[in-house]
């Protein structure tokens, strides 16, 4: 007889468990957190928001980027772009060119002192990211990254 009653009151538990305990709620929790904690130590040395590293690193990978290219790639809002190359302009670290083909359009890329900025930036971000993983092996990693992708792709192809 406990048997019968074993699986209803799973389901019943199952409804209960706070909706704070899902994956995605527990994610973005810890993707605030990292970038709050990110935020004060970059900021407060270095004088760079996130969004302004966020640009830093993906003209660290490839430049010249429009403004629409570095916010697709950087997954950062295009006024938050605009604000941070402002920003990131006034103190050197970027500059911007004439799009060779489109006069509506400017080029970013970084300055040497961009560049510079970018080379003492990466063994902080490098050592935040060995703290963050401590625990973990460099395949259990790889192996979690992976699997949440290619999860995350599916559901975005089958909502």
């Amino acid at each position: 007889m406990a048997r019968k009653t074993a699986a209803p009151r799973r389901r019943e538990q199952r409804r209960h468990l706070p909706l704070t305990d899902l994956i995605a709620f527990r994610l973005i929790h810890l993707a605030d957190v990292i970038s709050r904690a990110a935020s004060a130590a970059y900021e407060k040395q270095h004088g760079i928001n996130n969004s302004e590293l966020r640009a830093l690193i993906v003209l660290r990978e490839q430049q010249p980027l429009s403004v629409g290219e570095l916010s697709r790639r950087g997954r950062i809002d295009k006024a938050w772009v605009s604000r941070s190359l402002g920003h990131l302009g006034e103190r050197g670290l970027v500059v911007r060119t004439p799009h060779p083909t489109d006069n509506r359009m400017v080029l970013i890329s970084l300055t040497p002192a961009g560049v510079a900025m970018i080379e003492r930036l990466a063994p902080i971000a490098w050592e935040r990211q060995k703290r963050l993983l401590s625990g973990l092996s460099q395949q259990d990693v790889v192996s979690v990254i992976e699997i949440l992708e290619r999860n995350a792709d599916d559901m975005l192809r089958k909502p």
